[in-house]
């Protein structure tokens, strides 16, 4: 009978247990967009392909994310362009970002990509990245295959490049 008592309370334990692990993973949605919240510094080096004349560009970027926690976050950077052949180019950018966060750390950051002088829109753009357990660190990829990120400059010229990336982020705030 003791035996019954104990295994009673012992399932009591369990389930009292299973149902705040539950409820917590509804409340967050089973994934939560809020462990990647705050203003990191990143640096970032990119390399594309024309997908037309097959021409390649490499792009040094440094710039800052701010991540709000629900999914939104605003980044601001600025690079180097080089051309084979051609003098390098310094460009500054804004983006209005979407991320989506998933339990292991793994996110997707997506976007739009807009120069600071309104001559060129970039769309297409995708970010695959990795946070820490701290959330103060985070390592960025281009996504493997590429995908088509098109450039229309202010005067309606569209190109379409395939890309691929790599860089780290670190938490500065």
């Amino acid at each position: 009978m003791q035996r019954l008592g104990n295994s009673i309370v012992a399932m009591a334990i369990g389930l009292a247990l299973l149902s705040t692990g539950t409820t917590r993973a509804e409340e967050d949605g089973g994934e939560s967009n809020g462990s990647l919240k705050g203003t990191f510094r990143f640096s970032t080096v990119k390399t594309c392909t024309d997908v037309i004349i097959g021409s390649i560009t490499h792009f040094y970027v440094n710039g800052t994310i701010v991540y709000d926690g629900n999914g939104s976050a605003k980044l601001t950077q600025r690079g180097t362009l080089v051309l084979p052949g051609s003098p390098s180019l310094s460009f500054e950018e804004v983006a209005e970002l979407i991320y989506r966060l998933k339990p292991n750390g793994s996110f997707v950051q997506e976007g739009t990509f807009t120069a600071t002088d309104h001559s060129y829109t970039l769309t297409g753009s995708r970010m695959i990245g990795q946070i820490d357990a701290q959330g103060s660190v985070t390592m960025l990829s281009g996504p493997i295959p590429p995908e088509k990120e098109t450039v229309t400059t202010s005067g309606g010229a569209v190109s379409q490049y395939l890309c691929g990336a790599s860089g780290m982020a670190v938490r500065i705030r």
